[in-house]
């Protein structure tokens, strides 16, 4: 029996273009949606799920060749049993087949099963996004099977707790989060107090180290003022003794002078 693929679902061959898929799935959404189909709604909408689900595998490129990947057989067919004599058994034949197998391809269908279950996981978890946003908008009633996929994703997360239970550790979640950015909030906050509070005391320090800068040129100017002051004094003082001194000397002269005047005059 032949496997129905998801170019069977969309109506297309292996071979069809990005566009054609993209046409094919709104033509047959529509058509499962308000067409004249004759199945029952729950039907419908299965189909259209089904649809919308291959669209999605096969509108990406890295996920199409994934899933054509997984389409190519893996082993070739085995011809019919010979009744001749000297014809190989089947069981020869797979032998032979499996020896001309290389690691090579192996390998490569190792790796397109993995991308093929990776492939899976996506699509359900696209679903269930997708159905949730789809029910959240429309309004529609719940599916059961909807419900049971929630379940086991919350008995999954929260294991077997009640929906009040559950409430609870979101409510308490949500507290540690506010809580925690309470606390990042504040911590920022000091942190920003104390970084104005250094930048404060550090332009304090270099304005006193500043004044003190000018403080200590102040003095060394008023102290070399006044040594000047005292040197020129002192020169003063110096260059007054020497006038002075000179001064008498000629006094003296002039006396010595009028002395000896008055005696040669005295003498005659």
């Amino acid at each position: 029996m032949k496997k129905t693929t998801l170019y069977d679902l969309l109506r297309l061959t292996p071979d069809a273009s990005a566009s054609d898929i993209q046409a094919a799935h709104i033509k047959l959404v529509e058509h499962y949606r308000t067409g004249n189909h004759g199945l029952p709604p729950g039907d419908a909408d299965n189909r259209i799920k089904a649809i919308k689900e291959a669209w999605w595998v096969l509108s990406d490129a890295n996920r199409r060749a994934a899933y054509d990947a997984s389409l190519a057989p893996t082993q070739p067919d085995l011809p019919p049993v010979a009744m001749a004599a000297g014809a190989p058994l089947p069981i020869e034949v797979e032998i032979k087949a499996l020896k001309q197998r290389s690691p090579l391809r192996i390998m490569l269908t190792v790796i397109g099963g993995l991308m093929i279950v990776g492939m899976l996981i996506q699509i359900f978890f696209s679903v269930f996004a997708f159905r949730q946003v789809s029910r959240a908008a429309s309004g529609d009633a719940v599916n059961p099977a909807m419900e049971r996929a929630a379940a086991a994703e919350r008995r999954q997360m929260y294991g077997n707790l009640s929906d009040q239970e559950i409430a609870d550790q979101e409510d308490a979640a949500r507290r540690e989060r506010e809580a925690f950015r309470q606390t990042e909030a504040e911590r920022r906050a000091e942190y920003a107090r104390r970084e104005e509070e250094r930048k404060h005391e550090q332009a304090l320090a270099e304005r006193k180290r500043y004044a003190d800068q000018v403080s200590s040129d102040l003095q060394r100017s008023e102290e070399a003022a006044r040594q000047k002051a005292e040197w020129d004094r002192q020169q003063r003082e110096a260059r007054e003794r020497l006038a002075q001194e000179d001064e008498e000397r000629r006094l003296q002269d002039r006396l010595a002078r009028e002395r000896a005047r008055l005696r040669l005059d005295s003498g005659h």
